[in-house]
């Protein structure tokens, strides 16, 4: 019996080759992106819903080749879902426009978190990449490593904004860059990470065959990298049919449209500028899934550039944001992080500090040195070494963030040994017993000492003291009060040892433009009805010395390797010593919890310190009042070293002077 075939086998394997050697389907990053398995939030371990985030498609498919775009910039808050965009972009590299790319993290930790939470298991999951990308195991000399994932025609490099090595590394096609906000302005020298890995692209460039994707949240206006991105571009914005008269609009963070009550549940809603259309906080998503984009800028030589925040974001409820912002009133940290996480703009910071003498017109006569203020739950000291001697201030914090110096002053001595000279004062200040108004008496709670200089021998001090840090300022936008602590492990000898002391890092940059947010508070001593959270109180017995030393620097605009970046700097001929003390007191208060304790934490700190149990720190009036007058049973503070004066000498006044 002979069967008979529809087609000869000749035919069959024609067909076959011809399949092999084809290229595939040439298709939009969007379209080849359907199959991705996301990894994480809403959609995770499922495949890619383009119709939750309908914003991505645009940006996304710019990535082809043949798109006629070779860079974009993309402004955005926090919880947007553009990570999706990196993860879709590689897919479509992979599968339709193999090549050499880059993918560029602005730390170590965001590059091994991206790598270990997102970038791996999308590969892991969505078949299609898993068939393609060589796996670490393979005993092929071209195997994947940790960061290279190896695929027939091209390779994927992971690489750190803080490594010229990795940004040195190879020519590239195509660069993602996440996160660009976060990169340091300058590698060792050797210049701009942005700069750098332009240069990676330059053989492409006569050819228009490369692609640059930046994509960030912005921190500091003046200084964020994706916000002049942004402008440079055409600036567009995800506009919606208003409900009422269909005419375009766009959500915005103004109180004339975007209306809430300032207390839980907040119930926001959203009036339209057009019409005053109002939409319910239950409809924003399905009017987002109707928006497009609009570019409200556009000109020749523009290149795309978005921007997208959590109002219209599907993953972050009106009543959030609501409360978020009713939050963050008169924290400028806190403000800061709105408009950076949540609203996706850049925050000015307004670094010229009030003029000294202005802030000496509101010193309280009533405070006393060398007590605690009755509203004082959190009580903090900082340290600023020099050549032959320390600077020292100690901080008590009320809970809306109202502070009092309760003392500070220059240590006179030799700072070579760590326990003698001004170290051995530095520590009778370390473990003094303050009273508080209530007759009892206090240690600080942390204590933090910088060692910007003489370091090892500020690591011997602070090695084996409880609560006690070794601090390091560090320039950037973008980094936290406190960071995570480094091992050191040398001692003050300048010998290796095991076991050293932890070194913290301090964001200084941040908390100076918080701090003197918080300067040009004014409160009761300026004829204000109450004193704002935040309200920095003074005493008499505070000089002019410190007032010049606390406002003695201002923020400026420099360029720098060809782009505008603001830094602060020290105004001719002042001294900075106690504002450096201020700025360590501030991120040691965060550390303790300062911005995040909820009213019961407060409340039960309160009493474990013997505050009266009628006292309630939350009342309308308590934190109004500026002292509490010591009662009868109250200690006199304990004697400890006398402050000596600076080398720039006070004025003189017919009041007891700071140092005397």
């Amino acid at each position: 019996m002979k069967l008979k075939l529809k087609r000869s086998a000749l035919a069959v394997i024609a067909g076959t080759l011809a399949a092999l050697i084809m290229p595939p389907e040439r298709m939009l990053p969007s379209a080849s992106a359907k199959g991705l398995i996301v990894p994480d939030g809403p959609q995770a371990n499922e495949k890619w819903d383009a119709s939750l985030t309908p914003y991505i498609i645009e940006p996304l498919d710019l990535m082809a080749m043949d798109s006629g775009v070779n860079e974009f910039d993309i402004r955005k808050s926090a919880q947007t879902g553009f990570t999706t965009l990196i993860l879709a972009a590689v897919k479509h590299i992979i599968e339709q426009d193999p090549c050499r790319a880059m993918i560029v993290q602005p730390t170590s930790g965001a590059l091994t978190d991206f790598n270990k939470d997102k970038l791996g298991p999308a590969i892991e999951n969505t078949p299609s990449l898993k068939r393609k990308v060589k796996p670490q195991t393979s005993r092929a000399g071209d195997a994947s490593t940790t960061t290279s994932k190896v695929f027939p025609g091209g390779s994927l490099t992971l690489a750190i904004a803080s490594s010229p090595a990795d940004l040195r590394s190879k020519t590239i096609k195509v660069a993602l860059l996440d996160e660009v906000d976060e990169y340091p302005d300058d590698l060792d020298g050797q210049g701009d990470p942005l700069g750098m890995i332009e240069a990676r692209q330059e053989s492409f460039l006569m050819s228009g065959e490369w692609k640059r994707a930046k994509i960030s949240t912005p921190t500091v206006k003046g200084a964020s990298k994706i916000d002049a991105g942004f402008h440079a571009g055409d600036q567009r914005y995800w506009h919606m049919p208003c409900p009422g008269c269909a005419a375009p609009f766009k959500f915005v963070f103004d109180r004339t449209f975007f209306k809430f009550e300032e207390t839980f549940p907040y119930k926001a809603y959203y009036a339209t500028p057009c019409c005053g259309a109002i939409v319910e906080a239950s409809d924003k998503v399905e009017l987002m899934k109707k928006g497009r984009w609009i570019a409200t800028a556009p000109r020749p030589g523009a290149h795309p550039s978005y921007h997208f925040d959590a109002l219209t974001s599907p993953f972050v409820p009106w009543e959030k944001i609501a409360e978020r912002f009713v939050k963050a009133a008169g924290d400028p940290l806190k403000l800061k992080t709105f408009e950076n996480l949540t609203l996706g703009l850049p925050f000015e910071v307004k670094g010229d500090a009030p003029d000294h003498a202005k802030l000496m017109l509101r010193r309280d006569k009533e405070q006393k040195r060398g007590h605690i203020p009755g509203a004082g739950l959190i009580l903090t000291g900082a340290a600023d070494v020099q050549m032959r001697g320390i600077w020292y201030s100690v901080k008590a914090y009320a809970p809306d963030g109202q502070s009092w110096v309760v003392d500070a002053g220059y240590l006179s001595g030799e700072t070579d040994d760590p326990h003698a000279g001004a170290f051995a004062e530095l520590e009778k200040i370390r473990v003094t017993q303050w009273p508080d108004a209530y007759g009892r008496t206090r240690t600080v709670d942390l204590f933090g000492v910088d060692s910007g200089y003489r370091s090892h021998v500020v690591y011997s001090w602070v090695r084996g003291k409880a609560a006690t840090f070794a601090l390091k300022g560090i320039d950037g936008w973008s980094r936290p009060a406190l960071g995570q602590p480094t091992k050191v492990d040398i001692d003050f000898k300048g010998e290796r040892i095991r076991g050293g002391a932890m070194v913290w890092a301090v964001g200084t940059w941040p908390l100076k433009g918080a701090f003197y947010a918080q300067l040009r508070k004014e409160g009761i001593a300026a004829g204000q009805p109450v004193n704002p959270a935040g309200y920095c109180h003074f005493a008499w017995w505070q000089d002019e010395v410190y007032f010049r030393q606390i406002t003695s620097e201002y923020l400026a605009t420099e360029t720098y390797r060809g782009r505008a970046r603001r830094v602060w700097k020290i105004r001719g001929g002042e001294e900075n010593h106690l504002l450096d003390c201020e700025i360590y007191n501030a991120a040691l208060a965060d550390y303790l919890g300062l911005s995040r304790m909820t009213s019961d934490q407060w409340r039960t700190l309160a009493a474990d310190r013997g505050f009266p149990q009628d006292f309630d720190f939350f009342a309308p009036d308590v934190l109004q009042v500026q002292m509490r007058a010591p009662s009868k049973s109250q200690a006199r503070v304990p004697k400890g070293p006398k402050p000596m004066q600076s080398t720039s000498a006070p004025i003189a006044e017919e009041k007891p002077a700071f140092w005397d």
